[in-house]
């Protein structure tokens, strides 16, 4: 519809309708792409067609590159990221992984009000580097919050509908594990909100 009236209309539009409008497109067109990529990124994990390019990496550097990607869903939020000094580097796949955190993040922008903080944590816990992304949202299903792992798993609400796939987290899932860390999810326990956490372990230093 934006593209129709630029098209149609552009001589009658001042220069404020026509950025608008053009806003509208490219927002539009970046959650197709997201659309898109999470159809195939699905398609990849069920045929087993991941090869996971396993290095020592900084899970630290890759939230904030995730948290880079998704500052524009994001804009409306306040973010924090805190890790830990001194956090020793995990192997696991980062491409892997930072879709997987931009695809948690893509969830919190969509079901969590504008104002609202989304927080990620790093830090050690026992022999894993532990990442916890916390937001203020409405909190996911009390009976069975990992259900939000399921394939076209949708929350529903009464106030609107999400746009989206149901894919993104089940993808986020996948990716996760296929990088050699694992994943869970659970509501708050001081407010409404959700809590995912992701976890991989350290490799044991060897001496001499």
């Amino acid at each position: 519809g934006a593209a129709s009236s630029l098209d149609s209309y552009d001589a009658l539009l001042d220069d404020k309708d026509r950025k608008e409008l053009l806003s509208t497109i490219r927002e539009e067109a970046e959650r197709l792409s997201r659309f898109v990529a999470n159809l195939l990124d699905m398609t990849r994990l069920e045929a087993g067609a991941l090869t996971p390019a396993r290095q020592l990496c900084d899970l630290g550097e890759i939230a904030g590159s995730a948290l880079a990607r998704a500052a524009v869903i994001l804009r409306h939020h306040h973010v924090s990221l805190k890790v830990a000094p001194d956090l020793p580097l995990v192997p696991l796949d980062d491409v892997l992984v930072e879709q997987a955190l931009f695809n948690i993040l893509d969830n919190a922008a969509k079901y969590t009000p504008e104002g609202s903080m989304v927080m990620i944590e790093i830090a050690r816990k026992g022999g894993s580097i532990r990442l916890r992304l916390t937001d203020e949202g409405p909190g996911l299903p009390a009976d069975n919050p990992e259900r939000v792992f399921d394939k076209f798993t949708r929350i529903q609400f009464s106030d609107r509908q999400r746009p989206g796939t149901g894919l993104g987290l089940a993808i986020a899932k996948g990716f996760v594990e296929t990088a050699g860390g694992s994943i869970t999810a659970e509501n708050r326990p001081d407010r409404t909100g959700a809590v995912f956490t992701i976890s991989f372990p350290i490799v044991a230093e060897v001496s001499g």
